[in-house]
C-alpha cells in the first residue's frame, strides 16, 4: 500500500510541472478571408496578410475568388466528376462552391466540412504566383 501511494505522488511530482499541450484554434475563432497573397511561392485567400482565415457558404469577395481559381487550375479534375468544371470564379461562396469545394476536401484527405480554413490550406494544392502551376503552402 506505501508503495503504491509513493508511486502515485512520485508521478505527480514528475508531471505536475509539463506544460498542456494547446489545442489548435478552433476555425470559429479566425477572420473571414477577405483578399488573397502570395505566401510560399503560391496564391492563397487571406484576412490582410494573414493567411489563417476561413472561408464558408455565404462569403463574398477577393478571397473567395481566389479559392475559386485555385480549384479550377489545380483540381479540374475533381471538379469536372462532380459536374462542376469550370467553376464559375464569380467571388461567391455558393452552392457550386461548396459542392467543389467539399470535392476537393475529400480528394486532399481532409474532413469534408466546406470550411476552408487552415487545414486544409495545408492539404490543398493553390495556384502558384504568376500562374506557376500548382503547389502546397
Amino acid at each position: 500500500m506505501r508503495f503504491g501511494i509513493a508511486l502515485a505522488l512520485s508521478a505527480s511530482m514528475l508531471f505536475a510541472g509539463t506544460p498542456a499541450v494547446a489545442s489548435p484554434i478552433s476555425v470559429n475563432a479566425l477572420s473571414t478571408c477577405n483578399n488573397w497573397r502570395s505566401y510560399n511561392g503560391a496564391d492563397v485567400p487571406s484576412y490582410g496578410t494573414n493567411v489563417s482565415c476561413v472561408l464558408r457558404r455565404g462569403n463574398t469577395g477577393k478571397g473567395v475568388f481566389q479559392l475559386q481559381v485555385t480549384m479550377n487550375v489545380c483540381y479540374d479534375y475533381v471538379l469536372a466528376i462532380q459536374g462542376v468544371y469550370p467553376l464559375t470564379a464569380d467571388s461567391q461562396f455558393g452552392p457550386s462552391t461548396e459542392k467543389a469545394f467539399r470535392a476537393v476536401q475529400r480528394a486532399v484527405g481532409v474532413t469534408d466540412d466546406g470550411v476552408y480554413g487552415p487545414t486544409t490550406r495545408e492539404a490543398m494544392l493553390h495556384q502558384g504566383s504568376n500562374g506557376t502551376g500548382c503547389k502546397w503552402v
